[in-house]
């Protein structure tokens, strides 16, 4: 056992001896003869004798030389050797192998953490206009007042909602597409003007579909919103309009225009009824509304009020909710 164990520490040393540059020497002229590649160049270096070409080199034996550009491979070639040479001793042995002789322990491969996937973020919600007031004109569009109207509207900068009877969107599809081109909202009001919640349930899918096929005919929209006429409605009506992804606007301000078809008396209530998320129904056939239009938009902002469209109020309504205003 003690010759076996002087042996491996003599392998050992002999190995540790490879691995370690002799440093130089005056006498190193004595070259042995080496065979190399053709682009190998000799010149004195070590004790050990010739090396190659300048550099990191490591001995191959303790007579020959130092190989540059190949000298990592022959340090890996020993390595590997006496790390092999070494792991197939017995543990005794093994343990009386000085530290600083015992090949290095392999370096751990460096952890890498894998940063789970993401879930891609939601669409931002727009915030919510709390001053918004949303000014709608049912019954439209026609001729005359409708258009005197928009102007009104467009020199003021405001957008509104018309909820437009499909046969008068038919009649008049110019006036329909220019309401569309200015920018405002344009919603299902029926075909006819019949109160909804007394109708069959075939009827009301006709009034619906009727209007919302005029609306792409003639201006390619497809509406989101339904104003059912004189604002009645059950759940038929809701389902109906929520099925064909529309909501329902009706209004928590009436002005009652289509009665009284007094400006004063329609800017008046519209002005004192409303409040952040409001919204006012009025009615473009009738040429007093109209009169008052500036006036209600005038009145609305001095009390802080911004008057909108509905969809710049209501961003993203619900499919057959019924909304009496913003909240």
């Amino acid at each position: 056992m003690k010759r076996l164990l002087t042996a491996v520490t003599s392998a050992a040393l002999l190995a540790a001896a490879a691995l370690t540059p002799a440093p130089a020497s005056a006498d190193a002229a004595n070259m042995t003869q080496l065979a190399l590649s053709q682009d190998a160049r000799i010149i004195p270096g070590t004790a050990f004798g010739p090396i190659l070409v300048q550099g990191a080199g490591l001995p191959i034996d303790g007579s020959s030389a130092f190989i540059t550009g190949s000298s990592d491979r022959a340090r890996s070639a020993v390595e590997d050797g006496w790390h092999r040479a070494f792991d197939g001793l017995p543990d005794q042995v093994k343990q009386a192998v000085p530290p600083h002789l015992r090949p290095p322990k392999p370096a751990k491969p460096a952890e890498v953490t894998v940063a789970p996937a993401q879930e891609p973020s939601p669409s931002p919600v727009p915030p919510k206009c709390y001053n918004c007031v949303a000014i709608t004109y049912d019954d439209g569009p026609v001729p005359g007042s409708t258009e005197r109207l928009l102007d009104i509207l467009k020199r003021k900068g405001v957008h509104a909602t018309f909820f437009v009877v499909g046969r008068n969107a038919n009649a008049y599809p110019q006036i329909l597409r220019r309401i569309r081109d200015e920018g405002h909202t344009i919603g299902n009001h029926s075909f006819s003007h019949p109160d909804l919640a007394r109708q069959s349930d075939g009827t009301i899918a006709a009034q619906l579909d009727d209007t919302d096929a005029a609306l792409k005919k003639q201006a390619g929209l497809d509406p989101h919103w339904l104003r059912p006429p004189y604002g009645s409605h059950d759940p038929r009506v809701a389902s109906a309009a929520g099925a064909r992804g529309m909501a329902l606007a009706v209004w928590d301000v009436d002005t009652a225009d289509w009665q009284h078809r007094n400006p004063a008396t329609t800017c008046k209530r519209a002005v004192d009824g409303a409040r952040g998320g409001s919204i006012i129904l009025m009615h473009d056939i009738h040429e007093p509304t109209v009169d008052a239009a500036e006036c209600v938009i005038d009145g609305l902002r001095a009390k802080g009020l911004n008057p909108v469209g509905v969809d710049e109020m209501i961003t993203r309504p619900e499919a057959g909710h019924v909304y009496t205003r913003a909240d």
